[in-house]
């Protein structure tokens, strides 16, 4: 089966304090489907990056979606935190709730980070600059942390010999923790600033399913978001000075080329067999079959 996208964004998404461009900054690729053709952008600020999603994700059409963050914690996250609900769903709003993030860049995620290792009753989140580390949030990564390291889909990568990164790592090159807590309540807000159903997350609205798009009006706004790896993918073929900016568009190019050529990414057997702790909580890489 052949899932069928208008377009393809990819997001490199940044956790910075202040407003910057270039390296280590925000990117986002956007490849036109019919024609190849990709727009590349480098917003200074989230909140200039979320409003240019907005815009996209209004757009007549279906859009694939990929942010190169986690979007799920480890299973029993939510419980451990008290949260009620279904657990992605839950840990979403509930990180909308503690995520101030201005205009200009500045946040509290360090502060959030203590505070949820506060409220799990140990350290969980790790890797605190000096200037923010302290009893509840170390710089280094605890020695018997409550909760898992690894969501399943990274103990499928670290099995297969890739060294992904664990979303409970804040700081360091290629770390995620503090891009997830930054980007999650960017995509819970993108979500209530429009129509209901119009953005929809893979896998935790979808499930594992054969096309995620199934139902809709292909004609309408519609969008799929998704995690991506990025740097799992060459992208030195990719003519641009940036590596952040050569990888969302090389990692453009490949989801289309999957879809074009019926990849079942949006139903991985590794998924699958990994059980409902990915639909429910965890979330999952996509093209990791």
């Amino acid at each position: 089966m052949t899932v069928r996208f208008h377009r393809i964004a990819v997001v490199d998404w940044s956790a910075s304090s202040t407003p910057v461009t270039g390296p280590d900054s925000i990117w986002i690729s956007v490849l036109d489907t019919a024609d190849g053709r990709v727009e590349l952008s480098n917003p200074r600020t989230r909140a200039a990056a979320a409003e240019q999603l907005e815009n996209l994700c209004r757009l007549p059409g279906a859009m694939l979606l990929g942010v190169d963050f986690s979007l799920g914690y480890p299973a029993g996250t939510a419980a451990a935190l008290g949260l009620a609900g279904r657990p992605a769903a839950a840990m979403w709003s509930h990180l909308a709730e503690l995520v101030d993030d201005d205009e200009r860049n500045r946040n509290n995620r360090w502060r959030v980070a203590a505070d949820l290792n506060r409220a799990v009753g140990a350290p969980q989140f790790w890797g605190a600059p000096s200037t923010h580390a302290g009893p509840w949030l170390p710089a280094t990564r605890p020695a018997d942390p409550p909760l898992a390291q690894w969501r399943e889909t990274e103990s499928v990568l670290r099995a297969r010999g890739s060294r992904p990164f664990s979303v409970w790592q804040l700081l360091g090159v290629g770390s995620v923790g503090s891009q997830s807590l930054t980007g999650i309540p960017m995509l819970h807000g993108l979500r209530r600033r429009l129509p209901e159903d119009a953005v929809r997350v893979w896998p935790f609205d979808t499930g594992l399913c054969d096309d995620p798009l199934e139902g809709v009006d292909h004609e309408s706004s519609h969008t799929v978001v998704a995690e991506v790896w990025p740097s799992s993918i060459d992208s030195r073929h990719v003519d641009h000075p940036v590596k952040d900016a050569r990888q969302v568009i090389a990692m453009a190019r490949h989801l289309r080329e999957q879809l074009d050529a019926g990849t079942p990414l949006f139903a991985s057997p590794a998924a699958r067999a990994a059980g409902q702790r990915v639909v429910d909580e965890e979330g999952w890489v996509l093209g990791l079959m």
